[in-house]
């Protein structure tokens, strides 16, 4: 099995343990989502980034010019506890 029928198993599995009134409102944003043409709008894989800079875990200012200086970069975003 592929990762795309992996997904579509654990999410069938998860929903399934769901109230069915969440489950219909979840599927409804995400199609709203869909219907906006926001997925337009993404940032592609491989797309170069703007320049930012940010503070990192320990209040030290950092930009991305001076990360890319020393190889690669990834940036993580953490939605934090919901």
């Amino acid at each position: 099995m592929g990762l795309r029928e992996d997904l579509a198993a654990l999410r069938t599995e998860r929903e399934a343990k769901r109230n069915p009134d969440w489950v219909r409102i979840m599927h409804r944003a995400t199609d709203d989502l869909r219907d906006s043409g926001i997925a337009r709008r993404v940032v592609k894989p491989g797309a170069r980034a703007p320049e930012f800079d940010l503070l990192n875990t320990q209040g030290e200012r950092r930009t991305s010019r001076d990360l890319l200086a020393r190889g690669p970069l990834v940036v993580n975003f953490y939605r934090g506890v919901w």
